[in-house]
This record gives C-alpha cells, structure tokens and sequence, in this order.
C-alpha cells in the first residue's frame, strides 16, 4: 500500500509539473486549438490504440494457451488492457505482470505456467522492440529525424543499449543457468545499491528469485521456437500500430507536414527514452522527449496539443480502461 501511495503521488507531481511547463506559455493557444481537433479522426486514435492492444493480447494468448489450451481471446484482451492500468501506476512499467500471473490462477492457470508464459510474452516482446529500434535507427540515415539537443539524442542510444542489454540477460539467464543467474545477481545487487531505485518498484530478492524461472521457460523455448517468432510478429505488429497514433492526432488537428515513416520513427525514439525513466508512465521525461522530436516539424499550441492528446490516448485512455476491467473482473479483490 506504501508503494502504490508513493506511486500516486510521483504520478500526480510529475503530471502536475507536465501540465503547467505545457500550458503556461501558450494556455489560450493551446485550449483554442484543442477546440479545434477532428472528431472523426481523433476517433480512429483510440481504435488504432485498441487494436494495437489486440495484437499484444495475441501474442500473449498463444503463450498462455501452451498452459491452457482453451483459454480465450477475450481473455487474452482483457488480461492486457488490465496489464495497461498496472504499469501505467507503476515504475518502469513493472506492476503489470505480477497482476497478471495472479488473475490467471483465478483463470485456472497454475502459478508456475502463468509465469513461464509471461516471461515467454516479456521475451517476444524485448525482442520486438529492439527488432523496431534498430529498424527506425537504420531508416533515421535517411530521414534524419533526431532532436537539436544532443542530450536528447544520447539517451536514445542509451534506452536502445538497456534494452539490448536486458534481451542479452534473458537470454543468457534463459539458455545458461549457471553464468546467467551469477551475473544478473551482480548487476541487480549493484543497481539495488542506490537508494532512488530501493523506493520504487519491487525488492532485489523477488527479482532473483523472478530470475529463477528463465531457465524453465528457456528449455520450452528451445523445443517450440515457432510460438516464440509468432509473438515476435504479434508485438511488432503491435508496437508499430501504437507508433502510428502521433501521426493520426497530428492530421486532426489539421497538421499534415509529417510523413508516416517520420512520426514513426520519431515515436520510437521517444519510446526507447521512456523505458528507461523510473517514475509511472514515464511522466516528464516522455512528454519532453515527444516535444523535442516532433518539435523539427511544428512548433507553437499545435505541438502542445498533439503531445497532450497523445499522452491522454496512449497512457490515460488506455489507463482507465484498464482500471474498467479490472472493477469488472469476477473475483478478484479490488484495489
């Protein structure tokens, strides 16, 4: 409970901070500009967010029905949107699955298998999104869409490296007990050494201990690699559509002086920055980042307003309907 207090209040300071950086400057600009926005077209956001959602719901149904074979897609949707409210309150988004492990033992999931499949659709997805990273760090030679400030831009190659780092500890732990286990114990006993890491999130005996069920799950892996590339695809499929959404806001609020391929690549960047901020939803350092990428296309209330219709699809949408599901799921003890 002290957690998630503490959480709650980073949250609301960090969103409060977020708001007023964004509005002071331009407030009437960018609440008249909002007035403005395509109705129509804002819609098709929200349905492009839901089925990105989908398609990370399917990658992480095919793992699950490994355990359980008749679990449904349905499900499979709803354990991911309820993932969506978890990690959004969370740091480093690592509340969700957790959670998720627990509703499906009230789904008839062994504990065991739940995490085995979990840890299979946390894999699928790391390998996805540096797959996507590398793909928008490669087409970025030709679009050139990085951030004036090189601050900015140092941090992109840092959240790729983390990312990269963390895909090479699964594997390592996954696939080779022995040197995996005596290595990530290193590196979690030295990030656990400074405090602002110690206040958030969980404690660095359950993360050994989570460490543990790599190897079981690497041994499955190896017999049905077919699933594993299957929900590479899902979670790429995923990650792309999510990608596509500034894109869409940016047209209903009538800006069309970005291509498909730039706000995707711009996206990305602000992505792989986001990973790595310990404050739920990443708030603060996403927002700035969004700003100072799309910000070499458009300047003023309109990059204000896209930003704050981004977060509010992406993040807060995706948050209460998630919180939705969570109120509505059948035995499960509420928050």
């Amino acid at each position: 409970m002290k957690n998630k207090k503490l959480n709650f209040l980073v949250l609301f300071v960090a969103l409060s901070l977020v708001l007023y950086f964004t509005l002071k400057d331009d407030f009437h600009g960018i609440i008249s500009k909002l007035k403005e926005v395509n109705g129509w077209i804002f819609i098709i956001s929200i349905i492009v967010l839901l089925i990105s959602l989908f398609f990370k719901s399917v990658s992480l149904k095919i793992f699950i029905k490994g355990y359980k074979p008749d679990y449904t897609g349905k499900s499979a949707y709803v354990l991911t949107l309820i993932g969506q409210f978890l990690n959004g309150i969370t740091p480093f988004q690592s509340g969700g699955q957790p959670f998720q492990i627990y509703l499906l033992k009230k789904d008839g999931v062994r504990i065991s298998d739940s995490t085995n499949a979990m840890i299979k659709d946390g894999l699928s997805y790391q390998i996805a999104l540096i797959l996507v990273g590398i793909f928008t760090l490669l087409i970025n030679l030709k679009f050139h869409v990085l951030s004036k400030n090189n601050y900015i831009n140092g941090l992109i190659f840092l959240g790729f490296a983390i990312n990269t780092i963390v895909l090479l500890m699964i594997l390592i732990v996954a696939f080779d007990k022995k040197t995996g286990l005596k290595l990530s114990n290193k590196i979690i006993h030295f990030v656990f050494k400074f405090k602002v890491i110690r206040k958030f999130g969980t404690s660095e005996e359950k993360i050994k201990e989570g460490l543990k069920h790599f190897y079981e799950t690497g041994s499955e892996i190896k017999k049905d690699k077919v699933v594993l590339i299957k929900g590479v695809i899902y979670n790429i499929i995923h990650l792309f559509s999510l990608y596509l959404i500034p894109f869409i806001i940016f047209r209903s609020l009538g800006f069309d002086g970005i291509s498909i391929i730039e706000s995707i690549i711009a996206t990305s960047f602000v992505m792989l920055i986001g990973n790595i901020i310990p404050i739920p939803g990443a708030t603060g350092g996403i927002e700035y980042g969004f700003v100072q990428f799309f910000g070499r296309f458009i300047q003023g209330p309109v990059l204000s307003s896209a930003m704050l219709l981004w977060r509010f699809v992406t993040y807060f949408l995706a948050m209460i309907i998630g919180f939705v599901c969570l109120m509505f799921k059948k035995g499960v003890k509420k928050l």
